[in-house]
Parts: C-alpha cells; sequence; structure tokens
C-alpha cells in the first residue's frame, strides 16, 4: 500500500512529507512481519526490534503530518522518543517481569496513536479535509484500543488462554491491520486535497494576472486616448484660433484708424463691436475645445451644488452677442428656483444650444429657451426651440459627435458645440435629445436628474 501511494502522488505532492509517509508505511509493514516471524531464539530482542520498528513507522509518519499542517517535522526528536520507549520496555520487563512490560507495550503504543490523532485534528481545523477528518477517527480509534488493552493488564485481568489468544486481542490486532490500509488511503485523499487547493489558488492567481494585465492595458489605452486627444487640441487652437485672433487684431486697428480719421463715434463703435465679437468667438472656441478635452474627458458623474436657476440663465445669456441676446425669449415653468447642477459646466452647454439656434435659425426669428420641471423621473428639463431649418434625420444622431457640423457651411464653428452639451449631461447623469420643433425648426431638450445630490 506505501508503495502504491508513493506511485500515485509521486509528481502530485511535495516529495519529503510524501517520502516520510510511505517510508513510516514500509517500516510498519517490516514491523509487523518481524512480530509475526519471531522465534524463540530471537525472545526479547525480537521482540523490541519489532515494535522499535513500529515505532519508528509512527515517528516518521508523523513527521509527515506535521509538515503537511506546515510545521517542523523535528524528526530527531521523535525518534528520540521511539529509542525512550524501548527503554522504557526494558525496564519495564526487568522491574515488572513480562506481565508489566506487555502491559507497557500497548500504553507506549497509545500515546504515540494519540499523537497521530492529535497531528490530524489539527489538519482538519486548518485544512478543512474529509480526509484528515478519517485520519483522526481512525488514529482515535487506534488509542482507544490500545488503552483497553493497557488497563486490562494493568488491572491483571483475564485475558483468555494462554496458547489462545483473547478475542479483544485479535480485534485489536485485525483493527491495526485493517487501519494501516485505511490511513494510507486517507492519505492519499490528504494529498489530493492538497493539490486540488494548490490548483485553485494557482488559478486565482492567474486570474489575478489576467486581471492586472487587462488593467495595464485599459491604462495604457487610456494614456493613448488622452495623448491623441492633446494632440488633436493642440491642431485644432492652432488651426482654429490663429485665423480670428488675426481678424480681430485686424478689427482692433481699423477701430484705432477710424478713432484717428473721424469723429464719427457710430463708425468707431461698429468697428470696435466687429472685434469684440471675433474676440467671443475666439472665447468660444478656447471654451469648448477645453471643455472637451479636459473637464469633459473624465469618467464618472460630475459634482453637483444648489444652483440658482434665474441667475443662470441671465448669466448664459451675458454670453451671447446682444443681437442674439434680443431674440432669446425665456419661458420659465418650472416650480422651483433651484437645481442641483455644476453651474460652469451647464452654462457652457446652454450657451453651445442657445448659440447653435441663433446662428442656424433666420435672423429675425425668436429662440425659446424653456424650463420646465419632470416628476417621473425627478429632473430638471431645459428645452431650446427655434425655427430654423432643423437636422436632416440622418444626421440626428451624428451631429452630436465631436467634429460633427451642421449642412450650412457659411455658419462658422468647429462641431464641438453639442458634443460638450453631450458629455455635460452625461456628466450629470442626464441626456440630450433632439426633435424636430413644428411646424418648422429644432427642439433640443436637456435633462438633468435631480434625484441624488452631485
Amino acid at each position: 500500500m506505501p508503495i502504491m501511494v508513493w506511485v500515485l502522488l509521486r509528481h502530485l505532492h511535495p516529495t519529503r512529507p510524501l517520502a516520510l509517509w510511505c517510508g513510516g508505511g514500509l517500516v510498519l509493514v517490516a514491523g509487523m512481519i518481524l512480530h509475526g516471524v519471531r522465534t524463540p531464539a530471537l525472545g526479547l530482542a525480537g521482540h523490541f526490534a519489532a515494535q522499535l520498528l513500529v515505532l519508528t513507522s509512527w515517528a516518521l509518519q508523523l513527521a509527515a503530518l506535521r509538515l503537511e499542517d506546515q510545521r517542523p517535522p523535528k524528526l530527531p526528536r521523535l525518534l528520540l522518543a521511539c529509542v525512550l520507549g524501548i527503554g522504557l520496555l526494558a525496564f519495564a520487563q526487568l522491574q515488572f517481569g513480562s506481565h508489566g512490560r506487555r502491559a507497557l507495550d500497548h500504553l507506549v503504543l497509545a500515546g504515540f496513536a494519540l499523537a497521530l490523532a492529535l497531528a490530524a485534528a489539527r489538519l482538519t481545523r486548518h485544512g478543512h479535509s474529509r480526509s484528515a477528518r478519517l485520519l483522526v477517527v481512525l488514529y482515535a480509534l487506534m488509542t482507544l484500543g490500545l488503552l483497553v488493552r493497557f488497563a486490562r493488564r494493568a488491572l491483571a485481568l483475564p485475558m483468555g488462554p494462554a496458547v489462545q489468544p483473547d478475542a479483544l486481542f485479535v480485534a485489536v490486532i485485525a483493527f491495526l491491520l485493517v487501519a494501516a490500509i485505511a490511513t494510507n488511503v486517507a492519505y492519499l485523499g490528504l494529498a489530493l486535497d492538497r493539490a486540488r487547493r494548490v490548483e485553485q489558488r494557482q488559478r486565482s492567481a492567474l486570474q489575478a494576472l489576467h486581471e492586472q494585465e487587462l488593467g495595464r492595458e485599459a491604462t495604457a489605452r487610456g494614456r493613448e486616448m488622452v495623448a491623441g486627444e492633446r494632440a488633436r487640441t493642440t491642431q485644432l487652437l492652432a488651426h482654429e484660433v490663429r485665423q480670428p485672433l488675426h481678424n480681430a487684431a485686424v478689427s482692433l486697428q481699423r477701430a484705432l484708424a477710424t478713432l484717428g480719421q473721424t469723429d464719427d463715434p457710430d463708425a468707431a463703435k461698429r468697428a470696435i463691436g466687429q472685434a469684440q465679437d471675433v474676440i467671443r468667438t475666439v472665447g468660444a472656441t478656447l471654451d469648448n475645445t477645453v471643455a472637451a478635452t479636459t473637464l469633459l474627458s473624465g469618467p464618472g458623474r460630475t459634482r453637483t451644488v444648489d444652483a440658482d436657476l434665474p441667475l443662470l440663465l441671465e448669466l448664459c445669456l451675458g454670453d451671447l452677442p446682444p443681437e442674439a441676446q434680443r431674440r432669446v425669449q425665456i419661458d420659465y415653468r418650472a416650480d422651483a428656483r433651484s437645481a442641483q447642477l455644476e453651474p460652469t459646466l451647464v452654462r457652457l452647454a446652454l450657451r453651445n444650444l442657445l448659440a447653435n439656434a441663433t446662428l442656424y435659425s433666420p435672423p429675425e426669428t425668436p429662440v425659446v429657451l424653456r424650463v420646465l420641471d419632470s416628476d417621473d423621473p425627478l429632473a430638471l428639463v431645459i428645452e431650446v426651440a427655434d425655427r430654423g431649418p432643423g437636422i436632416a434625420v440622418e444626421q440626428r444622431e451624428l451631429v452630436f459627435e465631436a467634429g460633427v457640423r451642421g449642412e450650412q457651411p457659411t455658419v462658422p464653428g468647429h462641431g464641438l458645440g453639442l458634443h460638450v452639451v453631450r458629455r455635460v449631461a452625461q456628466l450629470h447623469g442626464g441626456r440630450i435629445d433632439y426633435e424636430p420643433n413644428a411646424p418648422q425648426g429644432s427642439l433640443l431638450r436637456l435633462t438633468l436628474p435631480q434625484g441624488e445630490a452631485g
């Protein structure tokens, strides 16, 4: 049986505890054989040699169980205990004769069996193995049977005829033989349980490494996206802002020249107004570009505060040119005077919606800014409606992507306005929707949930 255990486990289990266990099994077999073939010529020497082999086998297996429990085997101490046990038996033979020595034989064996049971019990607590529990039961029964034999010897109870062994002796010997086989089976199960645990730990470690690798890849992709976005932003700023700045400088030069050449304040005012319009366009371009690449590039929802809605609307109107301000009609239908939002981002989004509405609709038509409550779901709804040409059906989803512009090439812009609006909505956990504005024009609806404060 020990040889079979070695063959089955030698590639699955650590060598040192396996060698100790199987070596102990072989030594036990040698001790049992010596007990069986002992001749009168060998006498007490043969008996002590057989007992020493049995004790040594259990010492080796006890060292193996200690290694299974991640403890030092302490094999020299265990072997010394075997020698001391045999010395104790020799002393008992001299002091008390064969009767006392036989009683002590069972007590010494019971001590080693109890140590094995306790070692298996520790494995049961730490490893939660059924096979370890089986070892506890087997060694506990060995201990009990040997203690009963010791008690009967010590109390000088009848042990049966001198030639015919008593029934208890036969039962103990038979149980020891069966237990020797069963303990090897239990150890085999114990080793397989450990192999399964090691395999599970290795799988968990591989899974953790795989997840770490995925995380590193995601981080690298994120860095590449940020780097790409920065590069695109730099190119956009270099390309789109250079010409408006030049136009603003030219307009200011014209205004200065007009002031030097004429006393007409209206002409100077027009020149300065043109320069202000160009500068305002540059400012809007910078705001949208920076917002699209910094404030709006982070994941999750933004932090919100309790913002004053009438004041926010007033600031949004102040961001528009005077001619655009005159066209905006505010239709305030909400009961609330404040809402949970991020004022800077919402102001930027509303400015983009109003700027688009005034640019893409005829100059004489009004633009309606409507503020509504929503109860299901609880939200603030802001609508911007114009009477322009509207958006073609095939463009209605694409128009919120960065760089996508409307179908009027004469209208200035860079395709960032509605993209910024959508990101502002997403950062608030909301959405931006388009629908036609009957009978003509566009209606853009910005929904900002109010169920949770940021």
